[in-house]
């Protein structure tokens, strides 16, 4: 006889067609016990992290009191999703998630043997998703062979269901539904054993001579008390009604042969009979290569009878839902179903038990009934995208949290990854789901973030803004609970524009060193994130948070902070923004243009001092931004990176005029009491150095402010340069006139000891009025204009009282 090609069928492997074999004829049963969840996991454990740049990364970059859940669940699921993107084999992903969820659940359960727990459910239920998923994926992406067209003229059951599970893709799947939903049934305490058949009956009608001796008591075989309407003892009913319970929930289970096994063990013989009619007639070829038939030649008429039997409403409810599973009649095995699980099951058990014998029906019986045969047999059968709509009508157990699982089983058995989305986004985004219950949200944001990611590597559709907003809700709760390390590799699933802003919003409020912060702008680059872009825009949120120019009041108004006063904490932050600019070569002549915005923005507030110490920390040869003040470079003669290098150095140069003022000051007020002692003579000494060294800085200030607006006017203007202008004008009003009534002091104090010093004074007349610069707008816009005057008529009425008669040589010297 021809061998035929067959799918090996178990009661719990995964019909796929790469399960195909060229062996022996025999088919196992298909209501063979089930094999053990721990069988159908990877018995390696774990995959191997250690080359993950998640877990090569230094956790330093973590805050102290950053917020761990238990087993550091966040960071191994993101391990575990990394350590797949490098595998061939993506299909993988579901089982290791599914393997961490068992390991949860069962740490779960541990703790007091709390099966009932939130937190066990939970798992429980993440656990059934990911392995529902794995199951079908393996399936649906195994490709399909064609099956042998020549069909042996004699096909058995256990053949003609190969042969239909490898052609007929939907019953393919809804069979592997259900063996998913046997193997997540939940345990079950099964019945005492009580071998002796009807004990308690038999031994109250052996001791009773009457009843003994009456065929009115005849009554113990298996039909008898329908047949006889005699009830038995209370102890054998309740014995049998868990008995009947015990047997169903073993078929629940597609376990036929415990079902079979417990009848036995309890004297049911005929039970077990009965149900071993469900095994389908097939052929086994032994070691010696003789061929012997099992299982049930008449299975079309045994599963007749059965239904029959189902439709007895004198029998017991479950006695009803035995023959209802043995019949594939949902409709009473409906009534003892108590969950959602349970009814889905029905509906598919009846499934494919309807379609399994329509297709047998079809080909040539075997020898023992011919296809005339009339069996009754009316199961209406229901689709699977109607299943689910009748199942949630009917429903009873409601539990919320285990009610998301099940809208994201449904979609998944329905192929429906653009729905699974959509809900996922109304649970999620949406608000169904409340964000201050944490346990359930971070569950099931964590479990819609990686299924999305999966899907993704499927390339199944995924509605993309959907998608993005969790996944962007993820990352922004990793980026809560400062699970530093991690953000970057999720960021980088999100469009450009989303990652940039959310891993700048991050890096925004790091404060830790800047090794560590170079870390995370390394990690970024490593997942392909735009790092130039994410350090640009770090800096413009933390840049944000200083005053516009236009706010900061009138000019006459503002008040000029020392350089020598401490800058607070959030002031130390903004000057630390420049930092992100600075781990990127390219970003050098960006980070000093920026740098010079910064200055130009806390000049225009008064706030000297923080300009200072931004212009000192380039200059420090140990500080990060030193890096940057080089910018100019001899090779390149771009006229912006001039006008910014030029810039740079003129905010240098106010800096140190002021910085030389205050010394002055310094000096000027420690003059000793005492004229004629050595402490004056050092004194004088020190100050005409000083003074001096401060009318050289005054001549290079004024000189290179002239000039350089002088040339930007003249050029054309951007927006961005209309800006800078503006804020420039607003610096020069606050700090050339300031500094011009402050050299007039230096020089008209120290007019005795260094008598030239008094016209210089009275001369700065002149400069403030010179026709290519005219500063003297800078005195009308701030409010100065009186207070020079004033300190002129000090001056010239100084130079009068010491030389009237050559008054006039002062007034007109060029």
């Amino acid at each position: 006889m021809e061998q035929n090609t067959f799918m090996d069928v178990d009661s719990m492997s995964t019909p796929r067609v790469s399960q195909f074999q060229e062996t022996s004829r025999y088919t196992p049963s298909i209501y063979a016990t089930p094999q053990s969840s721990s069988e159908l996991f990877v018995t390696s454990g774990f995959p191997n992290f250690v080359n993950s740049p998640i877990a090569s990364l230094d956790t330093s970059i973590q805050n102290n009191d950053e917020i761990y859940f238990s087993n550091d669940v966040i960071q191994r699921y993101a391990e575990a999703y990394e350590s797949t993107q490098h595998q061939e084999d993506i299909g993988s992903t579901p089982e290791i998630y599914e393997q961490m969820c068992d390991e949860y659940s069962r740490e779960e359960s541990s703790r007091m043997f709390n099966f009932e727990s939130r937190e066990y459910r939970i798992w429980e239920a993440e656990r059934n998703t990911w392995n529902l998923l794995k199951l079908l994926s393996q399936y649906r992406f195994t490709p399909i062979k064609n099956t042998d067209e020549t069909r042996s003229p004699f096909q058995t059951d256990g053949q003609l269901l190969c042969e239909l599970l490898a052609s007929n893709k939907d019953f393919a799947e809804a069979w592997i539904v259900r063996q998913w939903l046997w193997k997540i049934a939940p345990e079950f305490i099964t019945v005492e054993t009580n071998p002796e058949y009807r004990s308690f009956t038999k031994n109250s009608i052996l001791l009773d001579p009457k009843k003994r001796d009456s065929l009115e008591y005849k009554y113990l075989d298996p039909d008898g008390p329908h047949r006889t309407q005699q009830a038995l003892n209370s102890l054998d009913q309740e014995h049998e009604k868990e008995l009947v319970r015990s047997i169903f929930e073993y078929l629940r289970r597609g376990q036929v042969d415990n079902a079979m096994d417990i009848s036995d063990k309890n004297g049911h013989f005929w039970r077990t009979a009965s149900m071993s009619g469900i095994i389908l007639y097939n052929e086994k070829v032994d070691d010696d290569d003789d061929i012997t038939t099992i299982g049930n030649i008449n299975r079309h008429i045994w599963r007749a009878t059965c239904y029959h039997c189902a439709n007895q409403e004198n029998l017991n409810t479950y006695d009803r839902a035995i023959y209802g599973v043995l019949s594939g009649d949902y409709e009473n095995i409906l009534p003892v179903c108590r969950t959602w699980e349970d009814q889905v099951w029905a509906y598919y058990h009846s499934l494919i038990e309807c379609q399994q014998d329509e297709y047998f029906s079809k080909h040539v019986r075997h020898m023992g009934v011919s296809d005339d045969d009339h069996l009754s047999i009316n199961i209406k059968v229901i689709p699977p995208n109607e299943i689910f709509g009748i199942v949630e009508s009917k429903r009873v157990d409601r539990d919320p949290d285990i009610e998301k699982f099940h809208i994201i089983q449904k979609l998944i058995i329905l192929n429906d990854s653009k729905e699974m989305i959509k809900q996922l986004k109304e649970e999620i985004v949406d608000k169904r789901l409340s964000r201050e219950d944490e346990i359930a949200y971070v569950h099931f944001l964590r479990l819609s973030t990686h299924l999305i990611l999966y899907l993704r590597d499927l390339m199944l559709p995924t509605p993309d803004k959907e998608s993005d907003n969790i996944i962007k809700l993820y990352t922004e709760l990793l980026i809560e609970y400062r699970q530093n390390k991690l953000i970057a590799l999720y960021a980088s699933k999100l469009p450009r524009d989303i990652s940039i802003e959310i891993y700048a919003l991050f890096l925004k409020d790091i404060t830790s060193s800047y090794a560590e912060r170079h870390k995370l702008i390394t990690l970024a680059e490593q997942y392909g994130l735009n790092a130039i872009a994410i350090a640009r825009r770090t800096f413009e949120l933390i840049f944000k948070e200083i005053e516009d120019a236009d706010k900061y009041g009138t000019v006459f108004d503002i008040r000029i902070i020392s350089l020598k006063e401490p800058i607070s904490a959030i002031e130390g932050t903004q000057i630390r923004a420049l930092e992100w600019l600075t781990f990127n070569k390219e970003q050098h002549r960006e980070a000093l243009k920026l740098g010079n915005t910064l200055c130009r923005r806390f000049l225009a507030s008064g706030k000297m001092n923080i300009a200072g110490r931004i212009i000192m920390e380039m200059k420090n040869s140990k500080s990060p931004l030193s890096i940057i003040r080089y910018v100019k470079s001899e090779e390149n003669d771009d006229d912006e990176v001039d006008t910014v290098y030029v810039e740079h150095q003129n905010y240098y140069t106010m800096i140190e005029y002021y910085n030389k003022y205050e010394i002055w000051w310094k000096v000027w007020m420690s003059k000793p009491k005492k004229p004629n002692s050595k402490d004056m003579d050092d004194w004088n000494r020190r100050i005409k150095e000083v003074t001096n060294s401060l009318d050289t800085l005054f001549d290079k200030f004024l000189e290179s402010y002239i000039i350089d607006f002088i040339k930007d006017t003249n050029n054309m203007m951007t927006d961005e340069d209309e800006i800078r202008i503006r804020e420039l004008e607003r610096v020069m009003d606050i700090y050339i006139p300031n500094a011009v009534l402050r050299h007039h002091k230096a020089l008209y104090e120290t007019r005795d000891l260094i008598p030239a010093n008094l016209e210089k004074s009275f001369n700065l007349a002149n400069r403030v009025v010179e026709e290519n610069a005219d500063l003297s707008m800078h005195f009308r816009r701030s409010k100065k204009l009186q207070a020079l005057i004033m300190a002129l008529r000090d001056s010239y009425l100084e130079i009068l009282r010491k030389n009237p008669k050559d008054i006039s040589n002062v007034l007109y010297d060029e």
